[in-house]
């Protein structure tokens, strides 16, 4: 920022009129001359206004030694996602960072902030951020433009912007350098790049970049990062069919949650597990899963209610219909707080249209509003799932032209290819 900018933002925060603080220092045309830089300042005037304004200049300046050693220690936290490590380096940046900072360093301290917010949960103050880094871009040096894509891009990811998700992603990639950076960075950037990868039904490809990513993460005994590449590799096999590999993936993330003592994940796991079995046609394990997924789920959590409208499908599958009315009684007002517009709250009245409605209705909802949705939000394994269910259940009853028409469906959803 301009020295004449930084006189006005103080001159301004503290309430005080250009008379004031010029007042026996220089006249007040001049400063607003110096404010709106007009004009060039020698450093011993401005010391003098930024003292009228309570700004210590000296000081500040001194400060930018700790504030780039705080820089630097905050990387290895916001790496691991090391929530309380995070907040305090953070809390003791805020106060240090002042508009007279040197650029280089405020910049790197507002792209820092980004993984930050991410970790602590507080956007409210971002748009500030990358506003500031928009404005001083040029002045990034190859490493910090690293951090700002991959930050960026886990900021699109947790927002749900996955196609500016991608392409912060690759630019971050573009600019990784061995020379300049740690092996983890490459690893945390490849693990978030597979994550969005997969959004984008490109599975195969999102499995090689997070293998690479896992064997750099277990040649640093990184366990947790282990433990969360080893669910998405397990999913990523699910997704081509691959059930033995998915399990032997699910399988090692449940032995990393006990070693670490980390049972945030085990709800996750279990309920990808019971998923392969439902693949394999092993019900009653399944089902056990489903329960421990969900006991390891807030009740609250679309999360929780993922694992329950899948628990409903199976007990449908099983014909267990007394279980699935008592389940769907039970959760009819937590299923009326969801957003409307949800996949799993359109799961949810699947299943309850399918018991309380008639089968006209029942059928139109379907058309109208079940499958649809799912077509529009691309939840692949969802129509195949569904629409195998339907057909089923119309060649059980004889409707046999019916039943053709959902089983195309879902063999054309079984087709769907990964590259």
């Amino acid at each position: 920022m301009e020295m004449g900018k930084i006189v006005k933002y103080y001159r301004v925060k503290k309430g005080m009129s250009q008379e004031e603080v010029a007042e026996s220092i220089v006249s007040p045309s001049y400063l607003s001359r110096i404010e709106n830089n007009k004009t060039t300042v020698d450093k011993e005037t401005l010391i003098l206004l930024l003292q009228r304004v309570g700004v210590d200049y000296e000081e500040i300046r001194s400060d930018e030694g700790k504030i780039k050693k705080l820089l630097h220690q905050w990387e290895e936290p916001l790496l691991d996602n090391r929530k309380e490590e995070c907040e305090r380096i953070y809390n003791e940046l805020q106060p240090l960072i002042h508009p007279i900072t040197n650029t280089q360093l405020q910049a790197e301290y507002h792209i820092k902030k980004i993984r930050a917010a991410i970790i602590l949960n507080t956007y409210e103050d971002l748009d500030h951020s990358l506003r500031f880094i928009n404005d001083f871009y040029e002045t990034l040096s190859s490493r910090n433009r690293f951090f700002y894509y991959k930050h960026l891009g886990n900021y699109y990811w947790v927002t749900n912007q996955q196609e500016k998700a991608v392409s912060e992603f690759e630019k971050g990639l573009a600019e990784y350098s061995s020379i300049h950076l740690s092996e983890l960075e490459k690893a945390d950037i490849y693990y978030l790049y597979a994550l969005s990868l997969y959004v984008h039904q490109k599975a195969t490809l999102s499995y090689s970049y997070a293998h690479t990513a896992l064997t750099i993460f277990q040649n640093n005994y990184k366990p947790r990062q282990c433990l969360k590449i080893h669910i998405h590799i397990g999913i990523c096999f699910s997704n081509i069919g691959d059930v033995h590999s998915a399990l032997s993936n699910f399988e090692k993330a449940k032995v990393l949650t006990a070693e670490i003592g980390d049972e945030e994940n085990l709800g996750i796991i279990y309920h990808n597990m019971a998923t392969m079995h439902l693949r394999k046609r092993e019900m009653s394990l399944s089902i056990t899963y489903l329960k421990k997924a969900m006991k390891y789920k807030e009740k609250t959590s679309l999360s929780y209610f993922q694992s329950f409208v899948l628990l409903l499908f199976v007990y449908l599958l099983e014909d267990k219909r007394e279980e699935c009315h008592n389940e769907i009684n039970e959760h009819v007002e937590m299923a009326e707080q969801l957003p409307e517009d949800h996949t799993l709250t359109k799961e949810f009245w699947f299943f309850y249209n399918f018991f309380k409605v008639d089968e006209k209705k029942w059928e139109e909802y379907v058309k109208k509003e079940f499958l649809p949705s799912l077509k529009k939000y691309r939840k692949i394994q969802e129509m195949e799932r569904y629409s195998r269910f339907l057909g089923e259940y119309y060649e059980s009853k004889g409707g046999y032209k019916k039943a053709a028409a959902y089983y195309k469906l879902a063999l054309d959803c079984n087709h769907v290819v990964d590259y």
